[in-house]
């Protein structure tokens, strides 16, 4: 059952003298004045509900006043009852009887609790152990006052925890300086990060030149919104780990925010569209542009009409140019990179801490923005 018809007027000046019980009455006569071409002679008793108990009783009264004695002779042409609804329950009628606005009020702005009262702050061991070292002494000159001094002999262990946490992943320089930063302070501490992050012999193990290519790129379009237009491409060859040993990558263009979704195997179209559609597109919606290599579950019949379907335009890059998507190649390899850091130990439990590399690119700033992932897609 749906709604067929709305109807709501003014009272006359003569009618906003009636009682209560003779307004509502009026409001029946409209009524079935207006539908009347609807009710009058149907086939079947209709209902008249009421938040105004007492009109039960119109059509069993003995004595009515002229105006009501008039209004039942009309009533008499329909076969419909009264019954009570309470004024809970008749909210829609009850919308439609109040004054309408046609510049409502703004509410005052609410103050919204932090962040701390409701889950509470997240204090990591370092922290108590710097503030145990500095025993309440106050913080030397230039230390800001949401900061922690940190006192010269602990200085190593709190950038080998910002460096090599699992919240982090072995970031460069300017990522290990934002961990730091947001919690703590003294005064050289960019040159003594510089000298850590360069001498990380994980690093230096596991991470390739960064160095561009010579020549010059036609960058991709900026999007205007996140998640409109992104960029995927598969992970490969890596050891088996829960029965995982491919990652297929997903970025979007616009917040460099990424995905990273362990696999079996290197996936055919149907089946990458089948990952696609749980864990990307019915979190963030379809994208209007996918920009991928030529890999043959791109180029595929299938994932053309499956890409038409939801509208999203077919992007492929040039053959044998991995450049052209800059941005996906570039994140498989800090994908790789982040891998072999936290997992140089046992190499097979990187599906394990595939989460946090993750979590630790979305979380911390980017070059191209300025803002971390998370801060460009979801605001905080």
């Amino acid at each position: 059952m749906h709604p067929c018809a709305f109807l709501s007027r003014r009272l006359s000046k003569a009618e906003r003298n009636y009682d209560v019980g003779n307004r509502e009455l009026l409001a029946v006569k409209l009524a079935l004045e207006e539908w009347r071409h609807w009710l009058e002679g149907a086939d079947q008793p209709f209902i008249v509900w009421t938040d105004h108990k007492n009109l039960e009783y119109i059509k069993k009264a003995k004595r009515l006043n002229s105006r009501q004695a008039r209004w039942a002779l009309f009533f008499n042409r329909f076969a419909f009852s009264l019954s009570y609804r309470p004024g809970s329950r008749n909210v829609k009628p009850d919308a439609l009887s109040r004054l309408f606005d046609p510049e409502p009020k703004a509410k005052e702005p609410e103050t919204i609790l932090p962040l701390t009262c409701v889950v509470g702050a997240v204090t990591w061991p370092i922290e108590t152990e710097v503030k145990q070292a500095n025993g309440g002494a106050p913080s030397p000159s230039g230390c800001p006052d949401n900061r922690l001094f940190v006192p010269p002999e602990l200085r190593p262990q709190v950038i080998h925890w910002a460096h090599t946490s699992l919240l982090s992943c072995h970031p460069g320089v300017r990522r290990t300086m934002f961990v730091i930063s947001r919690r703590f302070w003294w005064p050289s501490m960019e040159p003594e990060v510089r000298e850590y992050v360069e001498a990380c012999s994980v690093c230096a193990r596991n991470k390739t030149t960064s160095r561009a290519r010579m020549g010059l790129l036609q960058p991709l379009p900026i999007p205007s919104r996140p998640w409109s237009d992104i960029s995927i491409d598969f992970v490969t060859g890596l050891p088996v780990s829960q029965g995982n040993t491919t990652v297929l990558t997903v970025v979007d263009r616009f917040s460099k925010m990424v995905r990273f979704i362990a696999m079996p195997k290197l996936p055919s179209a149907k089946e990458t569209a089948e990952v696609m559609m749980t864990n990307i597109f019915r979190v963030h919606g379809f994208p209007r542009d996918i920009v991928s290599d030529r890999g043959p579950q791109f180029v595929s019949r299938f994932w053309r009409e499956f890409c038409r379907l939801i509208g999203a335009q077919v992007s492929l890059t040039s053959g044998y140019h991995p450049e052209a998507n800059g941005q996906t190649e570039r994140l498989n390899q800090q994908l790789e990179t982040g891998l072999r850091c936290v997992t140089s130990q046992n190499p097979s439990t990187w599906s394990k801490h595939l989460v946090w590399v993750e979590y630790a690119h979305n979380s911390l700033p980017t070059s191209a923005t300025g803002f971390s992932p998370f801060n460009c897609a979801l605001g905080y």
